[in-house]
């Protein structure tokens, strides 16, 4: 066994233990952070992505013990969190099905461990660039995607007339490729206004252009309205209350627009309220259930429902009209949540995106290009909050959805974070301590 006293394995400054390789591992996990950033919006790669984060999370925690250094992070989401995941497990034994609900409750804890994973690589890689590179990772692949579903569409005869043929996202569909959008969008507006070079401007303006146009052809009314949400918070932070009340009846007045089109033959389903209607059935459904089982729930999961209902399955309600089906889900993530597991687990959960708003768009601060920190990390918060937004209208906190969520939240609270500030203002004074003239002579 190697001493103290080994080269191979000496203490490093702030009582640490150099491990041989050290940097080239951590800067490994850099390059493997930023690919699952890049293929989480390619579901195709999902259990790739997810095989990939167990294995590096192991090997880092194994490099930690290594370097005796503690891997946890500690940040404002953990106490929800873990209430969160304590609270959910605990109801497992009350389910309809305990082992679909177990299965389900082990897909959300792995998704936690990307959160994690990232926020340990990022303290352990305090660089002032890699957060940046990250998030250009995640615009970058959202671009790419938002092209992919504008040339199907365009390719499968979509139209501004209507919304029979959808755009779609690759591997998955039209409520995905919403999603992927409402959380790319305002981190490329961000990275937009942050940006000083005009030709660097002018392609995040272009891929803005793209990812709007994808959002719009995906024809999905919970992502439009999730930028709804993600427009009247920035108006609040930005312009104060009377620039969001503003906003707000302009978006009124798209909305009666829409409406009078449809009146004329145009986005006729577009704004058709079967959909709203068949939710609105469903919820009252949720709802009554959730008061006859307050704590513990039916089971976690999007499929508890109709393991709980079998009559509304699709098999069964096959013979009955569209129009008078119960959709067989709950469509709304809070509400799947206080249905499976009962009001405790939908309070931790609520408390998740408020603990996350909180800390990356603190009230008492305003954006500013000038402080890249504060504006990456809002723009994030606004993913956030759209995210959010999102969920009340479909279940869309699954597979590698939840990992860009996850990452995005990583990489705001890293940067938020005093004690990696600290970290990387450090590390940039050694450098520059390193390359100063005097410091090479005496070397």
């Amino acid at each position: 066994m190697l001493s103290r006293a080994d080269p191979a394995c000496r203490p490093a400054p702030g009582g640490e233990r150099y491990v041989p390789g050290q940097a080239l591992f951590w800067s490994l996990q850099k390059y493997v952070l930023i690919a699952v950033a890049f293929t989480s919006f390619f579901p195709i790669l999902f259990r790739f992505q997810e095989h990939a984060v167990i294995i590096f999370s192991v090997l880092c925690v194994v490099m930690c013990g290594l370097q005796k250094v503690n891997p946890w992070i500690k940040n404002p989401v953990d106490l929800p969190l873990w209430l969160f995941i304590a609270w959910v497990l605990g109801t497992v034994p009350f389910a309809t099905d305990t082992s679909y609900s177990f299965a389900e409750w082990k897909k959300f804890v792995a998704q936690v461990l990307v959160f994690y994973w990232a926020l340990l690589v990022l303290h352990r890689r305090p660089r002032v660039d890699l957060p940046p590179q990250i998030l250009w990772s995640t615009v970058l692949a959202g671009t790419v995607l938002a092209l992919y579903a504008l040339m199907g569409f365009v390719d499968r005869g979509g139209t501004w007339k209507d919304r029979y043929i959808r755009a779609y996202a690759f591997g998955s569909d039209y409520n995905w490729l919403s999603t992927y959008m409402v959380m790319t969008i305002p981190v490329l507006g961000s990275l937009a206004v942050m940006a000083r070079s005009q030709w660097v401007r002018g392609t995040q303006y272009f891929a803005l252009a793209i990812t709007a146009l994808a959002q719009l052809f995906s024809y999905t009314r919970g992502g439009w309205v999730g930028h709804v949400g993600q427009g009247v918070a920035l108006t609040v932070l930005v312009g104060g209350r009377r620039v969001a009340l503003v906003v707000l009846g302009i978006l009124a007045m798209a909305g009666a627009g829409l409406l009078v089109a449809s009146q004329a033959g145009l986005q006729k389903d577009t704004v058709d309220s079967t959909t709203i209607d068949t939710r609105l059935t469903v919820w009252g459904i949720g709802l009554r259930e959730v008061t006859a089982h307050p704590l513990t729930g039916i089971g976690y999961g999007n499929d508890s429902f109709v393991k709980k209902f079998p009559q509304y399955s699709p098999q069964v309600q096959a013979p009955i009209p569209y129009r008078q089906q119960v959709i067989p889900a709950m469509h709304n993530a809070f509400l799947m949540v206080a249905l499976g597991s009962g009001l405790p687990a939908f309070v931790f959960f609520v408390w998740i995106f408020i603990a996350l708003v909180r800390r990356l768009i603190p009230l008492s601060e305003t954006f500013s290009s000038e402080d890249a920190f504060t504006l990456l990390a809002g723009g994030i918060g606004l993913a956030v909050i759209g995210f959010g937004v999102r969920n009340v209208f479909d279940y869309m906190f699954m597979g590698s959805l939840a990992h860009v969520f996850w990452l995005l939240a990583a990489v705001g609270v890293t940067m938020t974070s005093p004690a990696w500030r600290r970290l990387v203002t450090e590390q940039e004074q050694q450098v520059r301590r390193e390359t100063m003239p005097g410091a090479q002579a005496s070397a």
